[in-house]
């Protein structure tokens, strides 16, 4: 991905994204993503994970688990 991507997101929310990268391109749509987008929702309803973050990570995680 292209380091824009990432600009302003913490560190925490590009571990995630990074991931999610890693797993889905290995597994495609299996229980360790699900799992991984899931505790991401989480933190973003905690406030740990910001609206920003969340968006690029829920949208990582569909293009994962259903490629075009």
């Amino acid at each position: 991905m292209v380091n824009d991507y990432y600009d302003g997101l913490a560190s925490h929310e590009i571990k995630y994204l990074e991931n999610i990268q890693k797993i889905g391109s290995e597994k495609g749509n299996c229980k360790e993503l699900q799992s991984l987008c899931r505790k991401a929702y989480e933190e973003y309803r905690n406030g740990t994970v910001s609206s920003v973050a969340y968006g690029k990570i829920y949208a990582t995680c569909m293009d994962y688990a259903y490629p075009r």
